[in-house]
């Protein structure tokens, strides 16, 4: 891969194919190497996007052990399924676990500098760029169409992470205000990054943001980091929108306008057998969920139109559309 974290020409191309959008962003998460992903990226190719997020998990060479020889072999072979036509466009790019090198791994994973090293060099991130200098992957950058200034910016949710606290299945939020998702100098970072002149901001966060009503990982595990974040994101008084990846299931969230959307899996969906029994048991929502979750392979679309429309859409790997809502500038 190339081009991460870089204006690509065919934006600009873009601008005349597509008559009504300005910009048209495609996001999506969970892509394992060993699957099968040529459907999805083939639907994905007809959107015509201008940039396309990987939100976590964009490779599985985690081992219970930490040891990151499968990671290797994971990016070698993910490098040989990614589609050729991703090289012409700009890719944005923040792990998870699973390319993180341990399951639900945090700040005390012991190689996560040189995990780090091999994101770095997968996704081709020039020694001039701050990651290639500090501690954690989490990045910002402008992309400006028009005198409309979009601000994107993709968290680390795992460097810094402290521990969890309760069951792999049934995390419970902890009471210790020390305990932090961010760590304090990104913290700093990202209220720099919010105060700094834009019209829109796309918000990466690898873990959901909004969602409550379940007990894997999410921030709500660490309730004063998801109130400090909500509330800085609210006093912006700018168009938020937060991108998030990891559950395996996909949806879109509204809490007070401010917008989520989760899209996972690109290619590593439930189990039919799984998902057909939650959907008649226990199939998941949210008090801020829009309508429902899906559990097919899908995608996420982000699009901005020159009348200030932004259309935010959960497609599955045909292109269908499951959920969208829409918000203007």
């Amino acid at each position: 891969m190339n081009k991460l974290n870089l204006l690509s020409p065919l934006l600009f191309l873009s601008l005349f194919i597509n008559s009504e959008d300005l910009f048209i962003l495609g996001l999506g998460s969970c892509i394992d190497q060993d699957a099968d992903q040529e459907k999805i990226w083939s639907s994905i190719k007809k959107e015509r996007i201008d940039e396309f997020f990987f939100l976590g998990d964009n490779v599985y060479g985690d081992s219970k052990d930490g040891n990151l020889i499968k990671m290797r072999s994971a990016y070698k072979a993910q490098t040989k399924n990614l589609p050729t036509w991703l090289d012409e466009i700009s890719i944005n790019a923040i792990w998870d676990d699973h390319d993180y090198g341990v399951n639900d791994g945090g700040s005390d994973y012991p190689k996560k500098d040189e995990a780090q090293e091999l994101f770095l060099d997968f996704w081709n991130i020039s020694e001039t760029d701050p990651r290639s200098t500090r501690e954690g992957i989490y990045f910002s950058k402008e992309v400006d169409l028009k005198g409309i200034k979009i601000k994107v910016i993709g968290l680390d949710t795992r460097y810094f992470r402290s521990p969890l606290e309760g069951d792999k299945r049934n995390r419970t939020a902890t009471k210790d205000k020390r305990k932090t998702i961010l760590g304090k100098v990104q913290w700093k970072w990202l209220e720099n990054e919010l105060s700094k002149e834009a019209d829109m901001i796309i918000l990466a966060s690898s873990i959901q943001v909004i969602a409550n009503n379940h007990g894997f990982e999410k921030w709500g595990n660490f309730p004063h980091e998801r109130t400090r974040l909500v509330e800085l994101l609210n006093q912006t008084k700018k168009s938020v929108i937060i991108v998030s990846g990891d559950r395996h299931k996909a949806g879109i969230y509204n809490m007070d306008n401010l917008i989520e959307i989760t899209s996972s899996s690109l290619n590593k969906p439930l189990p039919k057998w799984l998902a057909t029994l939650w959907d008649s048991t226990k199939k998941e929502t949210d008090e801020f969920l829009l309508g429902e979750m899906f559990y097919q392979a899908n995608y996420g679309i982000i699009k901005l139109s020159k009348d200030k429309k932004i259309t935010i859409q959960l497609k599955d790997e045909d292109a269908n559309i499951l959920s969208e809502t829409f918000i203007y500038l």
